[in-house]
């Protein structure tokens, strides 16, 4: 991390917007989230309302069950105690309402609002959080996450894994377009379970998931990142291949960086690259990332969701831009943040900065518990992961 250009009163800066950021977690989100966010079954559910209520109509993406077993793990590993009955109550439901109630392998796509099988899809994306999940579970003591895991990896490699191209099929069944962005979690997933274990196995993995990124997803002429593939890998055509998304970059920008410290291969060039990018072209004129732009810097979408501008505060850590990562938290804390009831969200805002939300989706949180816990341990008000 390229941290010897940052000055004291940078960090001077950043240390207060962590005071904000660590009162923001424990003394709102974690207790709102801890007492809303599950069921009396152990399902987590996929969004509240403004009020704080969870929505007794919305089905339930399985995706959003691994993301919130590692934000009940994470609460659990900052010292709320409260949470650790109800992950070691979600790990079971989950796995018993999602692992292959078909009879096969894999994780399932979604459920009913009332938590039967809805979509029997085996999405790769699905398949990262749930690892994702596992991986914060096992490190707070749930020992049972690691067979859940092995089983996870092991259906990947056997059923979902591209043997020609590289890398994993959308799912199964298999679908196009080809998407960069299931890997990135894929990567994500495994450097945490390196986090997790020490093991060089899972760090083995997601070096080969970036090695992966630098010949078929990145750009090097342009420095961006492409989104939609065919099925041999090969940048989409048309407007999908055009398709560029700040965030992403941000967020892949962060990733490679992190691997890079914790001993996998250096792809530090490539992760300035998308940072440069990012900056150049996919920043509003308000200082937020934006939604989407095109190939030529050309702003398609100035919309701006919050979890860009999570990936954009780990970014900017990561490169050591530690005034402009308080600048971004601290914005996000008043306008993102700032609801009548606290611990909640507006997941987005127009080009003209008006609220665009109806419900606060749980997927969210995620994003904005990994950029506000690297926020602290940078600050020193949290250990290294």
């Amino acid at each position: 991390m390229a941290t010897e250009t940052s000055s004291l009163a940078d960090l001077t800066r950043l240390r207060e917007t962590a005071g904000r950021v660590r009162r923001w977690l424990n003394e709102v989100a974690w207790p709102l989230w801890i007492e809303r966010g599950i069921d009396s079954d152990g399902l987590f559910y996929e969004q509240l309302d403004f009020a704080g209520h969870p929505d007794l109509s919305a089905r339930r993406r399985v995706r959003v069950q691994g993301r919130q077993l590692f934000c009940f793990a994470q609460a659990l590993a900052a010292g709320h105690q409260a949470a650790r009955d109800k992950l070691k109550l979600g790990l079971t439901t989950v796995e018993a309402r999602c692992w292959g109630p078909d009879g096969k392998p894999g994780w399932i796509h979604m459920l009913t609002p009332d938590g039967q099988t809805l979509d029997t899809l085996r999405d790769t994306y699905d398949q990262a959080f749930m690892l994702f999940g596992l991986a914060a579970s096992y490190r707070v003591g749930f020992s049972e996450a690691r067979t859940l895991a092995e089983r996870t990896m092991a259906f990947l490699d056997r059923d979902v894994a591209d043997p020609k191209a590289g890398g994993y099929f959308e799912g199964l069944p298999a679908s196009l377009p080809r998407r960069s962005n299931p890997h990135m979690h894929l990567m994500e997933a495994m450097l945490v379970w390196h986090a997790a274990t020490g093991e060089r196995s899972w760090l083995d993995r997601a070096d080969a998931i970036a090695s992966l990124f630098e010949t078929r997803f990145f750009d090097r002429a342009a420095g961006t990142l492409g989104e939609y593939f065919t099925p041999d890998l090969r940048l989409a055509e048309g407007e999908a291949g055009d398709s560029v998304e700040p965030g992403h970059h941000f967020e892949w920008s962060w990733l490679l960086h992190r691997l890079c410290d914790l001993g996998g291969r250096n792809f530090r060039h490539q992760a300035n690259a998308l940072y440069s990018f990012g900056l150049r072209h996919g920043i509003g004129a308000d200082g937020f990332a934006i939604d989407e732009c095109r190939k030529s810097g050309h702003q398609l979408r100035r919309s701006r969701r919050t979890w860009p501008q999570t990936e954009l505060i780990k970014a900017h850590l990561a490169n050591g831009a530690f005034d402009d990562a308080a600048r971004v938290t601290d914005a996000v804390l008043r306008t993102y943040l700032g609801t009548r009831v606290p611990g909640l969200w507006i997941d987005q805002f127009d080009a003209e900065g008006e609220a665009r939300a109806d419900v606060v989706p749980a997927s969210t949180l995620y994003h904005l518990v990994v950029a506000f816990e690297d926020l602290l341990r940078i600050a020193g008000d949290a250990p290294d992961p």
